[in-house]
Formats: structure tokens, sequence, C-alpha cells
């Protein structure tokens, strides 16, 4: 985390008005701190189920990730087999090597933190 020394302006913005992308159950928005990234996914019942994706080794998401989810629960499973959720309230990093969906009817919704290059 940065100093609070460091920071020498007052950051505030709404991810309502941030750069948004389309994915195919959802959607996410993005904006840039002076120090991180912070991302918005919105996903919506279904994403990443089989019918959505394959289940391929290739489908395994090679990034790690550092969320926090907001609202529904998100599975998971890493390479080696593991499976768990992560539910509403619940903070989580992710190795490389996984694939997520989202679990029953419930909308996912989660806040992911990547530090500034």
């Amino acid at each position: 985390m940065a100093d609070s020394t460091e920071v020498d302006e007052l950051v505030v913005t709404e991810l309502s008005d941030a750069e948004s992308t389309a994915l195919e159950a959802g959607r996410t928005e993005s904006v840039d701190l002076s120090d991180v990234a912070v991302t918005r996914a919105t996903l919506e019942p279904g994403w990443g189920t089989e019918d959505g994706h394959g289940e391929t080794e290739l489908d395994y998401c090679q990034n790690a990730h550092d969320i926090y989810v907001v609202s529904g629960t998100l599975g998971l499973e890493l390479d080696d087999g593991t499976q768990t959720e992560v539910a509403a309230g619940c903070a989580a990093t992710i190795p490389p090597g996984h694939r997520g969906w989202t679990v029953g009817d419930e909308r996912l919704v989660y806040l992911e933190f990547d530090p500034s290059e």
C-alpha cells in the first residue's frame, strides 16, 4: 500500500463514468487512481459455465487477481483441480492458472485491484 505521504492530490472517480468494456455475459468498468487500477466486473448468471466457455486447459486465465466480491458468488477452479467459491463480503488473491463462473442465479459483482506499473 502506498505511503500516505506519497499522495500529492485527491483523486475521486465514479466507476459509472469509467471506461467500460462489454462482455458476452456482463461488463467491466475501470478507472486508474494514482497507484492502482480499479475494475468493477458485473457478470450475469451463467457467465463462465461450460456452455459459454470450453473445457480445455487453454481456458485457464494466466493472470493473478486481487478481488473483493460485492454481491453474488464467484466459483473458481485452479489448474490443479482445486475448486472453491468466493462469496459476497470476501476478498481473495487468485493465482495464475484458474477459471471462474457465476454461482447460482444471482448477478456477480466484484472489484479488482491492479497495481499500476
